[in-house]
């Protein structure tokens, strides 16, 4: 497996045309460090690895699943790898994001993509291990939890000092640092249903919502046909008061669970949808909340 992704390194930066001089100046790694690494003299650590996908511009994710492809002999599937791009097509009401947040189109995507790979990153030590990939080693919730926490962390980062994170189960999830902005709680949600949280909070509310893919990047309604690839298909955005949730002390629950309410959450100004992921019977351009 070393050997594999020390050869998809190599492959990837002959292709772009670096020789060792330059790659060592984009990398911060030695040149002779690299040339130990291409005659399997020595194998990189992790940061190394890093260093090297980064100065390359590819996800150090992405460069494992193809040494994983060499190692396992299949070819690495191309729809999955574009699904990951996160289309700026799909993005809308910038105007409203802008207004309630401050941030972008792109803050939002290099959150996504982020998410993205490090659970793609952790997948793959999983399967080096012989381990189930996430989605299916934790429970619903708490991968909702887990996916809502990378996306913040992701938000925070490409924020540019716009937010900052609060510390772990604390409100709200990100703490402005500009005047002008308050706020702002992150939510996420399994396909259909709809976000919630222990308590009503009024504030400043992203949403996410997700599916579970097979390994062919492909969505397939109902739960017997649950995949193991996290794909975010709708963001939302809007300000929210008390009275926008629903509050109840549904069995199993621990103490009340407040979820938004269903018309106010389909009244949320739409930021990002992905129509070929919709888990609604009819895949058309409109589903209930569509605005």
């Amino acid at each position: 497996m070393l050997k594999a992704i020390i050869d998809v390194i190599r492959s990837e930066r002959e292709a772009q045309g670096f020789n060792y001089e330059d790659f060592s100046a984009v990398s911060g790694l030695h040149r002779t460090t690299l040339g130990l690494y291409d005659r399997g003299e020595r194998g990189p650590t992790v940061e190394a690895a890093l260093s090297m996908a980064q100065a390359l511009g590819v996800p150090l994710s992405e460069l494992i699943r193809k040494a994983e492809d060499i190692v396992s002999k299949n070819s690495v599937c191309e729809t999955f790898k574009n699904r990951r791009e996160v289309p700026l097509d799909n993005f809308r009401n910038s105007d409203r994001l802008r207004a309630i947040t401050g941030l972008s189109f792109e803050t939002i995507r290099a959150a996504i993509l982020d998410c993205y790979q490090t659970l793609d990153t952790i997948d793959a030590q999983l399967l080096a291990h012989g381990s189930a990939p996430i989605a299916n080693l934790v429970e619903l919730a708490n991968l909702s939890s887990i996916i809502g926490n990378l996306v913040g962390a992701g938000l925070a980062t490409a924020s540019n000092g716009l937010y900052i994170r609060n510390r772990p189960h604390a409100y709200p999830d990100l703490v402005p640092q500009a005047t002008g902005f308050g706020d702002l709680e992150i939510k996420v949600a399994l396909e259909k249903n709809k976000p919630k949280g222990h308590l009503p909070k009024a504030g400043n509310y992203l949403t996410f919502r997700y599916v579970l893919c097979d390994d062919l990047a492909l969505y397939e309604k109902g739960k017997e046909n649950r995949g193991k690839r996290v794909f975010i298909w709708e963001v939302k955005v809007g300000t929210l008061t008390e009275r926008d949730f629903d509050t109840s002390n549904t069995e199993g629950d621990s103490g009340k669970t407040a979820v938004i309410n269903t018309d106010v959450f389909n009244a949320m100004p739409l930021i990002y949808f992905d129509s070929d992921l919709l888990p609604y019977s009819k895949k058309s351009l409109r589903y209930p909340g569509f605005n």
